[in-house]
């Protein structure tokens, strides 16, 4: 395994809203949940990653390519066209509509300007796979799908027909399939036993809602981000929806719904 850094970041297209931040590190074949915040200012994330520290692998929930004004991108289509029958495909992502959430700017170019400096390679394609700072575009659902063998997404957003009770239950679904197909399964990249990680993965208290239930859930989609920077890195295969210079969605494939990157 490589010495990189491993991040995961769960960007949300507003400032207004929380970003999942989370860290591991290998630990020989095993990997440790380093920490796991909730960052809100683009600064702030960006001083959470200390992209000058050492190498690092980051896969970001949000579109970081996108040329086309109105629309869709391809990656947008063929996640929903491959992943749309189990509940995980995507939203469209057009810069009219991105520009308006950021004052002008898409939340995901933002951050990779911020990173300029550290010249992080945007993973596209294979190639793109080499030792230094590198960065690449995820979705969460997706991985999740192919990780834990899903016949459909599990319901743990704040969303209106998902009342506190339902999001709550969900969040400890998802807990159950993390503990279950990445903290004890033999063919994966085992998620070692440590403090942040009985923190993040506990069963919710009764009363959780409102805010903290909503950053609960921002840090689980970046611990999911985070684990496939380390599937990357550790050379598994993975899924490639999109067009290269276009946006490239990339994700763990283990189901092989997908197709392959290659």
């Amino acid at each position: 395994m490589s010495g990189r850094r491993l991040i995961g970041i769960d960007l949300a297209w507003s400032g207004r809203n929380g970003t999942g931040c989370v860290e591991l590190a290998w630990k020989g074949d095993g990997l440790t949940l380093v920490r796991h915040d909730l960052c809100w200012s683009m600064d702030e994330i960006v001083d959470w990653i200390e992209p000058e520290r050492g190498s690092w692998a980051m896969a970001v929930d949000a579109p970081l390519v996108v040329l086309n004004e109105t629309g869709s991108r391809q990656a947008d289509r063929q996640a929903t066209s491959c992943y749309g029958k189990l509940q995980a495909g995507a939203y469209s992502a057009n810069r009219k509509q991105l520009k308006k959430c950021n004052r002008g700017v898409p939340r995901g170019e933002e951050l990779l300007g911020k990173l300029k400096s550290c010249n992080p390679a945007l993973v596209e394609q294979p190639e793109d796979v080499r030792d230094g700072n590198l960065v690449f575009e995820t979705y969460p659902h997706i991985a999740m799908v192919e990780l834990f063998e899903l016949s459909c997404t599990i319901k743990y957003k704040a969303k209106k027909k998902c009342p506190v009770s339902c999001q709550r239950d969900g969040q400890q679904r998802l807990a159950e399939e993390i503990r279950q197909h990445l903290c004890s399964a033999s063919d994966k990249p085992k998620l070692l036993r440590n403090k942040n990680r009985d923190s993040l993965l506990r069963k919710p208290d009764s009363i959780l809602k409102g805010k903290a239930l909503k950053c609960r859930e921002d840090k689980l989609d970046g611990l999911i981000c985070a684990y496939a920077a380390a599937w990357l890195d550790a050379g598994g295969d993975l899924v490639g929806l999109g067009e290269v210079g276009e946006g490239v969605m990339i994700a763990p494939r283990v189901q092989g719904i997908g197709p392959l990157l290659r």
